[in-house]
């Protein structure tokens, strides 16, 4: 959905704005689970609250609800509509995914 599919409607670009905001969280965290991780879980926080406040485009609905989703090349979702609540995973084993470590800028 984030890079295949340009929004259309303003419910549409609300949500792609969460999603690719998720993605960049994810791609920053170094936590295995990006789940874990206190930035990921705020923005997932703010795409639950948009979603309960405006009911899911039929786009989102048909990518997330009840299934996984990719939102990039190691990441999926899935959307629960009857709980509101979002899972988010990566979808590459553990061997395949290496350490992330962050980078220092030298000043």
């Amino acid at each position: 959905m984030i890079l295949t599919n340009t929004p259309n409607t303003d419910k549409e670009r609300a949500e792609h704005f969460h999603l690719v905001s998720i993605r960049f969280a994810c791609l920053l965290t170094t936590k295995q689970d990006p789940m874990e991780c206190e930035r990921v879980a705020a923005r997932i926080a703010k795409l639950e609250r948009q979603l309960m406040t405006c009911n899911p485009s039929q786009l989102f609905i048909k990518q997330f609800e009840s299934q996984a989703g990719e939102i990039g090349s190691e990441l999926a979702m899935r959307y629960n509509y009857n709980t509101g609540r979002i899972t988010l995973w990566r979808n590459t084993p553990l061997h395949q995914s290496g350490t992330v470590f962050q980078l220092r800028a030298s000043v």
